[in-house]
């Protein structure tokens, strides 16, 4: 049963209603100015109304005043010190550079000699050269007053590749990094790749490791092309001799360890001038004559 409510009781006020603002023996609601304002007008009371108004006035005028002149000569020396012949450049360090010499390096930093040490952008020198084929890494210093180190890393290129009716450069993966050109002309082995024998792209890496190494007995200088076929593995071509080394790619070391020994073999019979062709291949190596030989 709902129990009774007394006449005349109390009603019961919500937490969140608001204070009655007349009546007698009510309470009051008051308007209250944020503190730190209140604290400003406090000490502008107390040190004399307008006269102290003034006297902030006055103080924010003279900070900007000192602020302004700051900037002003700070731009003032910044521009004295980009004209200055104190800080022209006179020295410009290469080094790390193989293929391009240290004018082509200045060239295509878009950095030289003369030029305002505190003017030029670091960032911008850097990212010029990252833009060239050749350059792989590359870190610039300034040393002030008037000097810059760089240091390359270079792309290292090993062989000719023809693309579009174009003779490129290309690293030892096949990458082409630039074209051939007459100030920068070096002689190196021809790459094709046959369809088909994309596979062994990264063992031209291991073969010209292995050719430095001396694991096969052929100099670099003598290699006239490679071909990477999906029958014959990598092909290896000497010009001089007008042989054919043919390397199958399963169980490489074994294959090649079998080709060397049988290419000093020959060498010490002095047979190589008779040999037309040398293939190892599943852990044999075979050995074609001229063609007069065998006639």
């Amino acid at each position: 049963m709902p129990l009774p409510l007394k006449k005349n009781a109390r009603r019961s006020r919500n937490a969140y209603t608001r204070a009655a603002v007349t009546g007698k023996g009510k309470k009051t609601a008051k308007l209250r100015m944020p503190a730190f304002m209140a604290v400003v007008f406090g000490r502008l009371r107390g040190l004399g109304g307008l006269k102290s108004l003034f006297a902030v006035t006055v103080l924010l005028v003279g900070l900007g005043i000192v602020l302004s002149g700051v900037c002003f000569a700070s731009l003032w020396l910044y521009n004295k010190a980009i004209t200055s012949d104190f800080f022209i450049t006179r020295h410009v360090d290469v080094a790390g550079n193989v293929r391009l010499s240290r004018d082509m390096v200045l060239q295509y930093g878009d950095l030289k000699e003369g030029d305002n040490s505190l003017a030029v952008s670091i960032a911008k020198v850097e990212r010029n050269l990252r833009q060239t084929p050749w350059v792989e890494e590359v870190s610039v210093k300034r040393l002030l007053p008037d000097r810059f180190v760089i240091k390359l890393k270079e792309r290292m290129p090993s062989f000719w590749v023809h693309k579009e009716g174009t003779l490129y450069y290309a690293n030892e993966r096949g990458t082409v990094i630039a074209p051939v050109e007459s100030k920068n002309f070096l002689s190196l082995p021809t790459l094709r790749v046959e369809p088909g024998a994309e596979d062994a792209i990264p063992f031209l890496a291991r073969l010209m490791k292995d050719i430095q190494n001396g694991i096969l007995p052929v100099e670099a200088g003598a290699i006239a092309s490679i071909t990477l076929s999906p029958g014959r593995g990598i092909e290896v071509y000497l010009e001089d001799r007008e042989m054919r080394l043919s390397i199958a790619t399963d169980d490489w070391e074994g294959n090649l360890a079998r080709l060397g020994v049988t290419l000093g073999d020959l060498a010490r019979r002095h047979e190589l001038r008779n040999v037309r062709e040398v293939r190892a291949v599943n852990g044999n190596v075979w050995v074609l004559l001229n063609q007069a030989v065998q006639n």
